[in-house]
C-alpha cells in the first residue's frame, strides 16, 4: 500500500500553507459569527425584559379587583363571649354588645328501657310522625310554612334501630341513647336552635301505639324536657335583640355575630368593632411598586452605555443599548402614570394616592398618603385603581367588558327574560289564616296545593307558598321548581320558575286571591334575555345581556337573575388606572406588540445570517480543497523537476569522469 504525505516532493509544509490562507479566507465567516452571537444576545435581552413586563402585569391585575378596596377588619373585646366579621356592607365604627341568654335546641328523653335491643314495636310497621313549632304552655304551634316529617319504624324495632331510622331519616332531628344507671332512654334533639324549633312528636294511634313512649305532645302525653328550647338574647347599644340562632347575621346590616357565652348581670359589654381594612391595600400595591422597580432595573441593565474611561478608550454597552423601542418603554410608562383615569371619583392621578416617582426613576409610595385617601373615600380609591362595575338594582350583576366599553352610568331595561314568572297584582292582606287551597300551572304542569295556618307578613306567606308548591309530587317528577319572592319596592309576592326557556311559565288558575294574585297567565320564558343597556339594544345570550357592536355599552356584560321584565336599575362602569396601564402593557406584549415585532425582527436576522453562514461554509469547503489541489500538483511537478535535476546531475557527472 503506498503511502503518501503532503509536501514530500518538494519539502513544503502544505498543510501548513493552506490553514494560513484558510485563515485569511474566514475572516468574514467569522465576522457573521460575531453577528450571531450579538443578535442572539439581543434575543436573550428582550426575553428579559418581556419576563419583567410580564410580571408586572401581574402585579397590576391585582389592582383591577374593586372588592379589594372595600376590605374590613372587625375585632371583639372578648371573643370567648363572642366573635364578629364584617362583610362589604358592615359600618365602620364601634358598639357595645351583652350576651344574656345564648340559644338552645330543645332535647326530649323518653322514659326508661330495660335493654336497648329488646324489640318495642310489634310485628307491623308504624311511623313517627315530627313536626317543627313554638310551643307555649300545652299549645303547640305548627312553624309557618314546614311540613310533618315521618319517619318509618321497622317490625320488631328495637331502641337502637328506632334511633337510627331517625338518624337516617335526616329530617333536622338527632337520635341517641343513653343509659343513665337505670335503664335506657332515647333522646331526641332538635337539629335548630330557638323557640320556634320545639318538637312535636306523633304515632298513628295515639297513646295504644307501641312507640307511645317515644311521643311528645304538649297537649297530652309527653317526654321529660332534658333541654328547653332558648333563644338568644342580647344587647346592641342597649337595643334588646332575640334571635333564634347564636349566629347572627340580620342584626347590624353586614357583621355577623356569633355569641359564645352567657353573661353575668354585672359583667361589662364588649366592645365590637369594624374598621377599615388597608393593610391587604397597601401590600399589594407595595408589590405592584416593588414589580415596576425591578422591571425596570432589568431594562436599564439590558440598555445600558458605559463610555470609555480613558481618550481612544472603546466603552461597553449592553445588548439593547441604542435600540429607541425598548428605551420607550419606560417613557410610555411614566406617561400613564400621569394621565388623568376616566372615572366619576374624586382622585384622578396616581400621586393623589402617594404613587410618585423618586429624582433616580425609583417609584414610590407614601403610605399615608394612601391611608388618608382611604378613610375618607373608599369607594373613590376603587374607582380609581379598578376597572369593574357598580349594580344599583336588582337581580342583575355585572359580569365583563371590553376595551370598546365606555366608562359611564347606564340604565337597565329587560323586555324578556329566560324565567317564566307571575307578580301579584296588589300586596296580600294580612294575616292570612286557616287552610286556603288553590291551583297553579308551573311549566306545563298542574299544581294543586295549600297552605295552613296563620301568617302575619308577607315572607312567611311567600315562604309557605314556595314550600307547598314545591312539594307537590307531579311537580317533583317532572323536575319543576319555584321560588316565591316579596317585591322590595311594592310588597307584592313574585312566583318565579326555575326552568328557564320558552317552555318556563307561572300561570295562576284559581284560589290564590289571598295572596294578591288574579287568575291569568303569567309572563312567560325566552331563550334569551332581551332589553336594552343605557338605551342601546343589547344582545341576549342565555340570562346574560351583552352591550352591541358599534355602541357605547359595546361588550358590556350584565346577568340577569329572576325578577320581572321593565326597568331593573343601572350599572355605573369604570375604567380605572390599572385599566389604560394593562392596555398598554398588552400593546406591549401581546402579539404584533413592540417586542414581539422587535423580537420577529431579529430572529429574521439571525435567521438570514446562518444561512449566509452556510452558504459561506460551503463555498470555504470548496476553497480549502482547491487549495490542496493546487498545492499537491505542484508538490509533484516540483518532484519530477527535482528528478530530472538529479538525472541530469548524475549523467553530467559521469560523463566528466569519462572524458578524463
Amino acid at each position: 500500500m503506498a503511502l503518501s504525505s503532503s509536501g514530500l516532493g518538494s519539502g513544503m509544509d502544505i498543510d501548513s500553507l493552506v490553514s494560513k490562507l484558510m485563515n485569511i479566507e474566514t475572516r468574514p465567516l467569522l465576522k457573521l459569527q460575531q453577528k450571531q452571537q450579538v443578535f442572539e444576545s439581543k434575543i436573550s435581552a428582550v426575553g428579559q425584559v418581556k419576563s419583567g413586563l410580564a410580571s408586572f402585569q401581574a402585579a397590576l391585575k391585582a389592582l383591577q379587583d374593586p372588592a379589594k378596596y372595600q376590605t374590613l377588619s372587625s375585632s371583639s373585646s372578648d371573643k370567648d363571649v363572642a366573635e364578629i366579621s364584617a362583610g362589604a356592607k358592615a359600618p365602620v365604627g364601634g358598639f357595645s354588645l351583652k350576651v344574656e341568654t345564648l340559644a338552645a335546641a330543645q332535647k326530649l328523653s323518653s322514659s326508661v328501657f330495660a335493654s336497648s335491643k329488646t324489640a318495642i314495636n310489634g310485628a307491623t310497621e308504624e311511623t313517627l310522625s315530627f313536626s317543627f313549632g313554638t310551643t307555649s304552655g300545652a299549645t303547640f304551634t305548627p312553624l309557618s310554612g314546614s311540613t310533618q316529617k315521618d319517619v318509618k319504624i321497622p317490625a320488631n324495632a328495637t331502641l337502637e334501630q328506632v334511633r337510627d331510622a331517625v338518624n337516617k331519616a335526616n329530617i333536622g332531628v338527632s337520635a341517641s341513647i343513653v343509659n343513665d344507671g337505670s335503664g335506657y332512654r332515647l333522646i331526641y334533639s332538635s337539629g335548630k336552635t330557638g323557640t320556634e324549633s320545639t318538637l312535636k312528636v306523633t304515632a298513628a294511634g295515639g297513646g295504644s301505639s307501641p312507640l307511645a313512649n317515644l311521643t311528645h305532645d304538649p297537649a297530652g302525653t309527653t317526654m321529660t324536657v332534658l333541654q328547653p328550647a332558648k333563644d338568644a338574647v342580647f344587647y346592641v347599644d342597649g337595643l334588646k335583640i332575640t334571635k333564634q340562632s347564636n349566629t347572627v347575621s340580620d342584626a347590624i346590616d353586614g357583621v355577623t355575630l356569633t355569641l359564645k357565652k352567657e353573661q353575668e348581670a354585672g359583667d361589662a359589654a364588649l366592645k365590637m368593632n369594624v374598621s377599615r381594612d388597608t393593610a391587604g391595600i397597601k401590600k399589594t400595591l407595595e408589590d405592584f411598586v416593588k414589580s415596576y422597580n425591578d422591571f425596570t432595573k432589568v431594562l436599564k441593565e439590558t440598555t445600558a452605555s458605559t463610555p470609555g474611561t480613558a481618550p481612544g478608550e472603546a466603552g461597553s454597552s449592553s445588548p439593547l443599548s441604542g435600540v429607541t423601542a425598548i428605551r420607550g418603554i419606560e417613557t410610555q410608562l411614566r406617561a400613564a402614570f400621569g394621565a388623568a383615569t376616566k372615572n366619576s371619583g374624586s382622585y384622578q392621578v396616581a400621586s393623589q394616592l402617594g404613587l410618585a416617582f423618586a429624582k433616580d426613576g425609583t417609584l414610590s409610595l407614601d403610605s399615608s398618603k394612601l391611608s388618608k385617601a382611604i378613610e375618607a373615600s373608599p369607594d373613590d380609591v376603587a374607582k380609581f385603581f379598578a376597572t369593574g362595575a357598580q349594580v344599583d338594582g336588582k337581580g342583575m350583576s355585572y359580569v365583563s367588558s371590553t376595551d370598546k366599553t365606555v366608562a359611564g352610568s347606564y340604565e337597565v331595561s329587560v323586555s324578556a327574560l329566560t324565567n317564566g314568572y307571575n307578580q301579584a297584582g296588589s300586596v296580600p292582606t294580612l294575616p292570612v289564616s286557616g287552610t286556603n287551597a288553590f291551583s297553579v300551572m308551573i311549566d306545563n304542569t298542574t299544581v294543586n296545593a295549600q297552605v295552613t295556618g296563620t301568617y302575619n307578613s308577607a315572607t312567611e306567606l311567600a315562604k309557605a307558598l314556595e314550600t307547598a308548591i314545591n312539594g307537590d309530587a307531579g311537580l317533583v317528577a317532572a323536575k319543576g321548581q319555584v321560588s316565591v319572592t316579596v317585591d322590595e319596592d311594592s310588597g307584592k309576592l313574585l312566583i318565579s320558575s326555575v326552568k328557564t326557556g320558552t317552555d318556563s311559565k307561572v300561570n295562576v288558575l284559581s284560589g290564590l286571591d289571598f295572596a294578591g294574585f288574579a287568575a291569568a297567565s303569567g309572563v312567560a320564558g325566552s331563550a334569551s334575555v332581551a332589553g336594552t343597556i343605557g338605551g342601546y339594544a343589547a344582545r341576549g345570550d342565555g340570562n346574560k345581556l351583552i352591550g352591541a357592536v358599534g355602541t357605547p355599552v359595546e361588550g358590556l356584560t350584565i346577568e340577569l337573575s329572576g325578577g320581572t321584565i321593565g326597568d331593573r336599575g343601572s350599572l355605573t362602569y369604570t375604567q380605572g388606572f390599572s385599566f389604560g396601564l394593562d392596555k398598554k402593557l398588552e400593546g406591549m406584549l401581546g402579539t404584533n406588540g413592540t417586542l414581539d415585532s422587535f423580537n420577529k425582527g431579529l430572529n429574521a436576522s439571525l435567521k438570514d445570517l446562518q444561512k449566509q453562514q452556510d452558504t459561506m461554509a460551503k463555498r470555504l469547503e470548496a476553497t480549502e480543497a482547491r487549495y490542496k489541489a493546487q498545492f499537491n500538483a505542484m508538490d509533484r511537478l516540483l518532484a519530477q523537476l527535482n528528478a530530472s535535476s538529479s538525472f541530469l546531475t548524475q549523467q553530467i557527472s559521469s560523463m566528466q569522469k569519462s572524458s578524463s
